[in-house]
């Protein structure tokens, strides 16, 4: 019974990295992003809608443990979906800890230069004393009886390859200085690919949330030629028709057009419509029949309140466009 056992684990092929599989084919991947609302259900839910290529678990920005994002990831193995893992790479634990969830990918942020990119690679690939042509070695510690490796499932040599063949690494460029840097941090062995973030670099050059700036559709003109001459490939985030196809004829690969946050708002417009056309009045139905909060034109002083702007100077739609918002002034 043992040795039957062991005989079914060991059938199983290590999975390949889909995203991967399709960059090399010249294809797109598709990006959805969580973090907000980031749970088994909602992975389960998104891997089976069959639109996205890949799903980024937000972990710099949100507080999800390791144990939770093993979880995530084990859910999304049910659908062709390859799992990125985005997280400020500060020390190798944390690198380690993160592949051991089985995660396809990394995406590092804020690299600063091409010395961050090597010592992170360092701390995510294994020393693999037969390696392949073109793959690339480190000296990240060894388990072996994790998720990635399927629980032991795996002959060392072919494990140790898989991770250092199948998993992407991605570093972003997020500010001035990493810009300067992205061509020398491409050019690092093992750095798969870059990424580009607008909002953090729009806010690092002093125009916050202006996306379409000239300054920031500049910088993402020469991560793109950074990644082109080193062979590797990029992505950027691009809401929108128009940001998305800039991007694809820049040659990006790796596209998000939101995510968790945007699903939740748009949900929420399509739902109030539908009070719109019960009263025939545009906008009436997310007023709530009992109010649960005080007429504004009855608050005086530092409680009086203003309706928000639709479109705030940053550029951005206010999440809510339907809803009568009020901030405190």
């Amino acid at each position: 019974m043992a040795r039957s056992l062991q005989l079914s684990f060991m059938s199983m092929a290590l999975p390949p990295n889909r995203a991967l599989e399709k960059i090399h084919a010249g294809e797109v991947v598709r990006v959805y992003v969580t973090g907000n609302f980031a749970s088994p259900r909602h992975v389960d839910f998104v891997g089976r809608s069959g639109v996205f290529d890949a799903i980024w678990f937000d972990l710099e920005h949100f507080d999800i443990p390791t144990q939770d994002l093993a979880t995530l990831c084990l859910v999304a193995r049910a659908h062709p979906v390859t799992t990125i893992a985005r997280l400020k790479a500060t020390d190798y634990q944390v690198v380690m800890r993160t592949l051991e969830t089985g995660v396809g990918g990394l995406m590092c942020s804020m690299v600063a230069d091409a010395e961050e990119a090597r010592r992170i690679v360092s701390w995510a690939k294994f020393n693999n004393p037969k390696p392949i042509a073109g793959e690339i070695t480190g000296q990240r510690g060894w388990n072996g009886g994790n998720i990635d490796s399927g629980y032991a499932a795996y002959p060392a040599i072919d494990y140790m390859r898989h991770q250092n063949t199948q998993t992407m690494i991605l570093c972003q460029i997020e500010n001035e200085q990493a810009l300067a840097e992205a061509a020398a941090i491409a050019a690092v062995p093992g750095v798969d690919g870059l990424f580009f973030g607008p909002g953090d670099y729009s806010v690092s050059i002093g125009v916050p949330g202006q996306i379409g700036h000239p300054a920031v559709q500049g910088a993402i003109e020469r991560v793109a030629e950074a990644a082109r001459q080193a062979g590797k490939f990029w992505g950027t985030v691009a809401v929108g028709q128009e940001l998305y196809e800039r991007a694809v004829k820049l040659g990006a690969k790796f596209l998000c057009p939101g995510g968790d946050l945007k699903v939740m708002t748009l949900g929420l417009r399509e739902l109030a419509k539908t009070f719109d056309v019960a009263t025939g009045t545009p906008g009436a139905a997310v007023a709530p029949a009992k109010p649960r909060y005080p007429d504004p034109a009855a608050l005086t002083g530092s409680r009086k309140c203003a309706p928000r702007a639709d479109v705030p100077p940053s550029g951005f739609p206010s999440p809510c466009r339907n809803l009568k918002l009020f901030t405190r002034t």
